[in-house]
């Protein structure tokens, strides 16, 4: 649907949730399991679930390593609650380090079998490794302990892949059943019609699937994509127009609104249109090299720093952040790292992270002039004119003669 690989769904489940209320019931004896289960985590330590619910917090935040740390005191108060591996199955998992996130899962079936998502995100694991017939099978065992829409959408990419279309297509149509307005279900159908050559039927459930979520720009371009390959230009460049508005980036996006135009007899816009996905095209293939690389070698810094860059380049930031974070991670002692990661909060806009990173970085090394003059700009464009004073004439501590920070305190206006 968009540039780049799609990556499976994981449950992300609601642990702060489970640590109020516990599972649900089921019958028999797995619904004495879930009970004690239940009665497990009503019983932990309030200092495990203190520290696990700041451990979810960093984990959302993208503060992969304090996760970790959180997570570790949390089991030294409730070494037996299942929450604890799964929360780091999923930080391993948004680092990409699949064998340690597997490891945390199989962990958290130790302790709880029944434990819900655990099949689910061991299936998505195994499908990132490559295994797709593995990955069915987990899947099938999610499926069969808690049925729900986005396990249905993860057989179906399983059996997509596999190259049983009719399998799939039946597991996609069981998740729109079970959830009408699952517009990713919609999407997965029809992508797997267009590959089948049934356009019309594609197109269909394009439609349907965008009506659910008219803001989703993958879901945009691909009907734009599809409308252009069944003749329907006026309209697929309405679509790719919005993407490209949106997504400065998109290579795929402008080559194909240059080509829809070329067709339209709108030559001069066709061509600017063109140029500007050649332009790209040195970008997206750099963006793919460290793409591969990361996956390849999860554990080298640079390779997470480089793709940030080129992400940063290319103006997809929330991505570059992602990046950046991971590199924070594996080398949290580089304050060039953390620096970079602030920026990338700035330019998001996300002035209190960036405030945030660049204290961190003050803390541990104060003599670094020009983080002192970020943190100031992010002060001063923010209209705190004392606080960005302060900073600055920190800053000329360890730098008395700068003229840059002299400058900076120059132009601040005078407050009374």
């Amino acid at each position: 649907m968009d540039e780049g690989k799609r990556i499976p769904v994981y449950l992300f489940y609601p642990l702060l949730f489970a640590l109020v209320i516990g599972a649900g019931c089921r019958s028999g004896s797995d619904e004495e399991q879930l009970s004690q289960t239940a009665l497990q985590r009503q019983a932990a330590d309030p200092k495990a679930a203190s520290f696990l619910i700041e451990a979810q917090d960093a984990f959302y935040r993208g503060a992969f390593g304090v996760a970790l740390m959180l997570a570790d005191s949390s089991q030294k108060y409730a070494p037996e609650l299942a929450d604890i591996p799964f929360l780091r199955g999923l930080v391993f998992t948004a680092l990409s380090r699949l064998d340690e996130a597997q490891a945390a899962y199989e962990a958290v079936l130790v302790l709880d079998p029944n434990y819900q998502g655990v099949w689910l995100n061991l299936g998505s694991t195994a499908f990132r490794q490559g295994d797709r017939r593995k990955a069915l099978r987990l899947y099938r065992k999610e499926q069969e302990a808690y049925s729900s829409p986005a396990v249905l959408l993860q057989m179906g990419r399983a059996y997509a892949e596999l190259g049983v279309a009719d399998s799939a297509q039946q597991a996609y149509q069981q998740a729109i059943a079970a959830d009408s307005s699952y517009a990713t279900a919609y999407f997965r159908l029809s992508e797997l019609y267009k590959e089948e050559g049934e356009l019309e039927k594609a197109l269909e459930y394009s439609r349907q699937g965008l009506s659910l979520a008219p803001d989703n720009l993958n879901y945009r371009y691909f009907i734009g994509s599809l409308l252009l390959l069944m003749g329907a230009v006026g309209e697929a460049v309405e679509h790719l127009e919005t993407v490209v508005e949106q997504r400065s980036w998109h290579y795929w996006a402008h080559y194909n609104l240059g080509q829809a135009l070329v067709r339209l007899g709108r030559q001069e816009e066709a061509l600017r249109y063109l140029a500007k996905a050649e332009s790209l095209q040195g970008a997206v293939e750099d963006i793919q090299h460290w793409q591969s690389l990361t996956e390849q070698n999860p554990d080298q810094l640079m390779h997470w720093v480089n793709l940030g860059d080129a992400l940063r380049r290319a103006g997809r930031i929330d991505e570059a952040i992602e990046a950046h974070q991971t590199a924070f991670y594996l080398g949290p002692q580089y304050l060039a790292v953390q620096n970079n990661l602030a920026n990338l909060y700035l330019m998001r806009g996300d002035t209190a992270w960036a405030i945030a990173g660049y204290r961190l970085i003050l803390r541990q090394d104060p003599t670094i002039v020009d983080v002192w003059l970020n943190l100031g700009s992010v002060y001063a464009s923010a209209g705190k004119v004392a606080a960005a004073r302060r900073v600055w004439e920190n800053a000329l501590q360890y730098e008395p003669d700068d003229s840059t920070v002299k400058a900076y305190l120059a132009n601040l206006p005078h407050t009374p």
